[in-house]
C-alpha cells in the first residue's frame, strides 16, 4: 500500500504542478491540457484500485496463516 500511496501522491502533485502552469504561463492547449486531467484521473484510480485490492489479498492471506479465517 505504501507504493500506491506514494504513486498516487506523485500523480496527484504532478498534475497540480502542470495545472499551475497552465494556469500562469498558458503552456499547453486546452485539448491537451484536458487529455493530460483525464489520463492522470484514470492512473490514480487505477493505482489506488490496484493498491488496495493488493492490500486486501495480503491482510486476507496473514489471517489465514494466523488462523484468524478458516480456508
Amino acid at each position: 500500500m505504501k507504493i500506491g500511496a506514494i504513486l498516487c501522491l506523485v500523480i496527484f502533485v504532478t498534475w497540480v504542478f502542470v495545472a499551475l502552469l497552465q494556469l500562469w504561463f498558458d503552456l499547453l492547449s486546452g485539448e491537451v491540457f484536458w487529455k493530460l486531467t483525464v489520463t492522470a484521473g484514470a492512473l490514480f484510480v487505477v493505482v489506488l484500485g490496484v493498491s488496495l485490492v493488493i492490500r486486501e489479498y495480503i491482510d486476507e492471506k496473514k489471517m489465514k496463516d494466523d488462523g484468524y479465517i478458516d480456508s
